[in-house]
């Protein structure tokens, strides 16, 4: 397995309750992530949710540590792979990439570098549950965040069951993307949209919506080789009842605003719960008004955990 540089990581200040694993982008690392990101300020959705008195007034702005200090902030960073993209020169980063106008092209040297990321994340994510909630069934503590390939990657692990396997899906809260696409969405869509006798071409097909997660987790992980031989476990529709943000500038040309909406409409057609938003005048970045909504769409989830 390839060797992740240690990830950065930014304690709560009060009592710990919960925890954001945040994926960087491409060309970036988990520290210089998280030093943009965490510097972000926003005016607070809510002041009266955050536990601190210092932010009650509804002009004064905050930073996600200052608005969630019972949060610990994990940013893991992708492993040295040779980029396509950038030549092949070495760089973190969590999958290779052929092509930034083409996220299609090249999807079979991602495979390797999406596989063992996932198994990575996997594992980051529970021991971060097991530290809130040691080998109790946790009540959605743990959130992931992804930024462009870290969007991408997450949704990928998401997606194989992995998760599930592992026996963390009830620690698990939900997730967040930022800027972000579904790799092999084409062949994702063959299995949800495909042909059934005595239904029209072009239809979705009448099956049960946990057919289709269960085709489309079985895919996804027949692509990323994680079935083994003698391996029992099967996969469990409902564990891909979480909730989910995603967020995308309308100005984005790194990562098409389209890619976003067909990734939106993608685990739409999965009955996944998800919200969509779409910034105008942003390009591949992130801005006040999405951060706010990313620290309001968690206050909704974790409720009395600030």
């Amino acid at each position: 397995m390839a060797i992740h540089p240690e990830p950065y990581v930014k304690l709560p200040t009060t009592s710990h309750k919960t925890t954001l694993i945040l994926l960087h982008g491409t060309s970036q690392t988990g520290p210089r992530f998280a030093q943009s990101f965490l510097a972000t300020q926003f005016s607070p959705p809510c002041p009266s949710l955050t536990s601190s008195s210092t932010f009650q007034v509804a002009h004064e702005k905050v930073t996600f540590p200052e608005y969630y200090p019972s949060c610990k902030f994990v940013f893991p960073t992708g492993a040295p792979r040779k980029t396509t993209v950038f030549d092949g020169r070495e760089t973190n980063a969590w999958f290779d990439i052929a092509d930034f106008g083409d996220r299609t092209k090249g999807e079979t040297e991602m495979i390797e570098g999406i596989r063992e990321s996932s198994l990575y994340l996997a594992d980051l994510i529970r021991n971060e549950i097991r530290l809130i909630n040691g080998e109790k069934t946790g009540g959605g503590e743990v959130f992931l965040v992804g930024f462009s390939q870290g969007s991408a990657v997450g949704l990928m692990l998401l997606l194989s069951g992995e998760l599930h396997r592992r026996g963390v899906e009830y620690g698990f809260g939900g997730f967040i993307g930022l800027s972000g696409w579904l790799p092999f969405r084409r062949q994702m869509e063959k299995i949800i949209w495909r042909k059934l006798d005595g239904h029209l071409e072009g239809r979705p097909a009448c099956d049960a919506i946990t057919t289709k997660r269960e085709d489309t987790v079985a895919y996804v992980r027949k692509l990323l080789r994680l079935v083994t031989a003698g391996d029992q476990w099967s996969p469990d529709p409902n564990s891909w009842n979480v909730p989910l943000l995603l967020g995308h500038g309308e100005m984005d040309v790194k990562v098409n605003l389209e890619w976003g909406l067909q990734l939106n409409d993608t685990l739409g057609e999965l009955e996944m719960d998800v919200e969509f938003k779409v910034y105008a005048g942003l390009e591949h970045w992130w801005n006040e008004q999405e951060v706010k909504d990313v620290a309001e769409f968690l206050g909704s989830k974790w409720h009395d955990t600030k």
